[in-house]
């Protein structure tokens, strides 16, 4: 009796409508193994506590549109996201917050997958139209950046300043003078896409660290941002989540957060 199996096999049951049968009988004549590894991981890693069901489907769907050549996963995660009770709004919410994170056209990809996700599962979305005023988006921007990320988020424009003084300014008018002050998502949420993005790119450190930083700022606790890193490891492999975590072990030293049971 594999009880990791029949763990996992039951989280797939009560994730995807088909119980994730399908992906299981492609495998079975070229790789089963890799069928019963993945079944596994699911009976590892959602039974976890710190994170419900919605927050991991959340960084499943973040995590690939990050990566980027995920397209056939990603549709499969997004319909499994709607059964879960995540909404189409907060889905493209999702994917929307990503672009200052992994640009338009790795987000344009997602979008276009969640549509067709959408028309498969038959279910509508109430688009949403941010409220556009540039004479206010900098000065918005800064207010959302000080609430957000506050001394750590002032650092990284004021590091700009002699070589790029318009990308700082880019940074705040659009990154949280239009993304960060939109509706559907709280904070929380979205420094959980945003670490999961963060992660799933690599390469990304110190960037890590100011986000790191600002997820404690909204709420989010040690052993959240810890099970955020360990969900990726399953999308990414182990190595950036490791890279992540390292990052996160600085970060909760200096907050004197260490050690996280």
């Amino acid at each position: 009796m594999n009880l990791r199996y029949d763990a996992g096999l039951a989280t797939l049951q009560q994730i995807y409508k088909e119980g994730g049968e399908h992906m299981l009988f492609n495998l079975k004549e070229i790789a089963p193994d890799v069928g019963t590894y993945i079944v596994e991981m699911y009976g590892d890693l959602f039974s976890r506590p710190n994170l419900n069901f919605q927050q991991r489907q959340l960084i499943t769907i973040t995590t690939l549109a990050s990566m980027g050549g995920c397209e056939s996963q990603l549709k499969w995660h997004i319909q499994a996201s709607l059964n879960i009770g995540l909404t189409p709004e907060e889905i493209i919410e999702a994917f929307i917050h990503c672009i200052p994170f992994h640009g338009f056209p790795r987000t344009l990809n997602a979008i276009y997958c969640a549509k067709q996700a959408f028309n498969d599962a038959s279910v509508s979305i109430k688009t949403i139209s941010s409220d556009e005023n540039s004479n206010e988006r900098f000065d918005r921007g800064l207010a959302k950046l000080n609430e957000v990320d506050g001394k750590s988020g002032e650092l990284v424009i004021e590091s700009l300043a002699d070589i790029a003084p318009d990308l700082g300014k880019l940074i705040i008018a659009f990154a949280f003078g239009d993304i960060y002050c939109r509706p559907i998502l709280n904070f929380q949420q979205r420094q959980l896409i945003t670490l999961s993005s963060l992660t799933a790119q690599g390469n990304c450190e110190p960037q890590l660290h100011v986000h790191i930083n600002a997820a404690i700022n909204v709420g989010l606790d040690a052993k959240e941002i810890v099970e955020i890193m360990m969900h990726t490891a399953a999308y990414t492999g182990f190595p950036k989540a490791l890279n992540a975590l390292k990052v996160a072990k600085q970060v909760f030293k200096e907050h004197q957060l260490l050690p996280v049971h």
